[in-house]
C-alpha cells in the first residue's frame, strides 16, 4: 500500500471516531455533552484539514509492514488502555489501576521492580485524594472495588 492510501484511511478512520465521540456524547447529561462535540468538531476540522493536504502532495512511497512487538508497541498499548477502560466497570477502579499501572510499566519497558512498586504506591493514594476527596467524585466500584 502506498503511503497516500494509508494517509487517506488513517484521516477517514480518525473522522470516524470523532462523529462517534460526537454522537456518543448526546447522552452525557447536565450539559456534558459541550466539551467533547467541541473537541470532537476541531479534531474533524482539522483531519479534513489534514485530508486536503494528503491530496496536493501525493506520496508514492511504499509503507513498511513490520510486525515485530517493537514496531507495534503502540498499537499494543492502545489497545491495554481500551482494555483497562473497560475493566473498570467490572473489575472497579482501584483494582483495574493498579493492575494497568503494573502491566502497563511492563509493556513499555520498565522491568525495575523497584520502579513499579514506587510509581503505584505514590500513583494511587494522590489519585484517591484527588478524586475521591477534593472532586468528591465517585469512582467506578465493580467486583474488587
Amino acid at each position: 500500500m502506498s503511503l497516500f492510501v494509508g494517509r487517506i484511511v488513517t484521516w477517514i478512520c480518525l473522522i470516524g471516531v470523532a462523529a462517534f465521540v460526537w454522537f456518543e456524547s448526546h447522552q452525557f447529561p447536565a450539559n456534558g455533552h459541550q466539551l467533547p462535540q467541541f473537541c470532537a468538531i476541531v479534531a474533524i476540522i482539522i483531519m479534513l484539514l489534514m485530508l486536503l493536504k494528503e491530496f496536493r502532495n501525493i506520496d508514492t512511497k511504499k509503507i513498511k509492514m513490520e510486525l515485530s512487538y517493537q514496531a507495534n508497541k503502540h498499537f499494543v498499548i492502545f489497545l491495554f488502555s481500551i482494555f483497562y477502560v473497560i475493566t473498570i466497570f467490572f473489575v472497579g477502579y482501584y483494582v483495574s489501576t493498579i493492575l494497568f499501572i503494573i502491566i502497563g510499566c511492563l509493556l513499555v519497558g520498565v522491568r525495575q521492580l523497584k520502579t513499579i512498586i514506587i510509581t503505584t504506591v505514590v500513583t494511587l493514594p494522590l489519585m484517591y485524594a484527588f478524586f475521591e476527596l477534593f472532586l468528591q467524585a465517585g469512582l467506578p466500584r465493580g467486583w474488587l472495588i
